[in-house]
């Protein structure tokens, strides 16, 4: 595969469009913005239940394929019914809460069948937000590192997230819904660093459960005979233990949908990981879908080094799944906190007003979005790797004041609200579903 820099793109500044002097915001200010986003909700949850915005491009919703030979995953496909097929979905913030991911989930299990829940991990034990159909805790003191809150006090895994047990014997306990997701599961993959020996596992009864546990050099594997949707896992381990997520398997055909997704990832923060194609080798992933580049926008980066860092994640990828295929997905637009500086009469009792400079908060379409959308456009091209265009599929330019008026962008102008997230979830889940069935 060969290096792609396209130096005749520039990562230009954002657009200003309030009167008066217009400096960039602080980063500080859109940092916490992707770090610690609040997804809004509104009435209007389910995709299906509202009409789809006239500026959506349906025309252009499906995958790219740019000359990648999917003839394996298309084989993969044929026997979905015999053999689970296994996806694995990296992102940032867009994906940690798992809401437009949750419903290429439900969907794409519901055609094709339901392997298991696939990849949890500790992101509330490590002080962030985690979806909602999964319980990954513990009772026990641990100590938690997060991707973004860098230099890591743990050894930090493929998903972002580690926990440490500050104790010899510990405990977790795992469990996915029992409502309409019920997601009954009978093995657990724990990935982990560290001597890992499991003890006794346990249903929510307390009861103890028959198990067989298989470790390996990154995870021990760990057999039920009997299917569940509760287990307390109960461990010793050397004192150099570090966990970084889990995998719930109903050791049944169909489509496991693993997602990654870390606030305010890049594709920079995950190659500092190390080997994440190595990390994600155990999930045996058939196609490997990398959702990144809005975070790439803010601050001051430019196009040949987002091009080196996507180059770098790619082949890491490859070099460990050597039969996986890859699909990258573009940003769509998003917005970017600006200030201008205003003259302000303040007045003073007894004493003659003043005039006084303020900085005013506004927003302006985020204009280095657009040339980050054109790399990754340009080096699925040169580099026979599927791209998915959300950038252009959801609007193009301009949408991200569509999206707002309707309700589908939340106030931060950079995260979706429920509605939103929905709505991408239905059109990712339709492209994908055809690429795959496409043989």
């Amino acid at each position: 595969m060969k290096k792609i820099f396209l130096t005749s793109y520039l990562l230009l500044a954002c657009f200003a469009f309030c009167a008066g002097q217009t400096v960039d915001a602080n980063d500080a200010d859109d940092r916490e913005i992707r770090e610690n986003p609040v997804i809004e909700e509104n009435g209007e949850e389910e995709a299906s239940s509202f009409a789809m915005p006239s500026y959506i491009k349906l025309n252009r919703n499906h995958v790219i394929m740019n000359g990648a030979n999917w003839k394996q995953l298309h084989k993969a496909m044929a026997n979905v019914n015999k053999h689970p097929v296994s996806i694995v979905h990296i992102g940032d913030s867009h994906l940690q809460a798992d809401i437009a991911t949750g419903v290429v989930r439900k969907n794409i299990q519901m055609e094709h069948g339901n392997a298991g829940r696939g990849l949890i991990t500790p992101l509330k034990m490590s002080g962030t937000n985690q979806p909602l159909d999964y319980t990954f805790a513990s009772t026990m003191s641990w100590n938690a590192a997060k991707l973004m809150k860098w230099p890591w006090n743990n050894t930090m895994g493929f998903t972002g997230t580690s926990i440490s047990p500050t104790q010899r014997q510990s405990h977790l306990t795992l469990s996915t819904g029992k409502d309409e997701d019920y997601n009954p599961f009978s093995a657990v993959t724990l990935f982990h660093k560290g001597k890992l020996n499991v003890t006794r596992v346990e249903n929510q009864d307390g009861i103890p459960l028959m198990f067989t546990a298989s470790p390996s050099q990154d995870y021990t594997h760990i057999q039920l005979t009997e299917a569940v949707d509760n287990v307390k896992i109960f461990f010793d381990s050397a004192g150099d233990l570090t966990l970084f997520g889990a995998s719930l398997s109903g050791n049944r055909p169909g489509i496991f949908y693993h997602t990654i997704g870390n606030n305010g990832a890049t594709y920079g923060t995950y190659n500092r990981i190390g080997n994440v194609g190595k990390g994600i080798a155990p999930l045996n992933p058939d196609l490997v879908i990398i959702s990144l580049g809005t975070n790439e926008a803010f601050g001051r980066r430019n196009v040949p080094e987002f091009i080196s860092a996507m180059d770098r994640l790619v082949k890491s990828i490859q070099s460990a799944n050597p039969n996986t295929q890859i699909m990258l997905v573009t940003p769509m637009e998003c917005q970017k906190s600006v200030y201008s500086t205003v003259n302000k009469r303040v007045k003073r009792k007894k004493r003659k007003s003043r005039t006084v400079k303020q900085k005013v908060r506004s927003y302006a379409v985020n204009a280095n979005i657009l040339p980050i959308r054109n790399a990754i456009m340009q080096y699925g091209r040169d580099n026979n790797i599927a791209v998915y265009d959300w950038y252009e599929v959801a609007g193009g330019a301009g949408a991200s004041s569509l999206w707002l008026k309707d309700k589908m962008f939340g106030s931060d102008r950079v995260h979706h609200t429920h509605k939103g997230y929905n709505i991408q979830g239905e059109l990712l889940y339709k492209a994908l579903s055809e690429a795959l069935n496409n043989n």
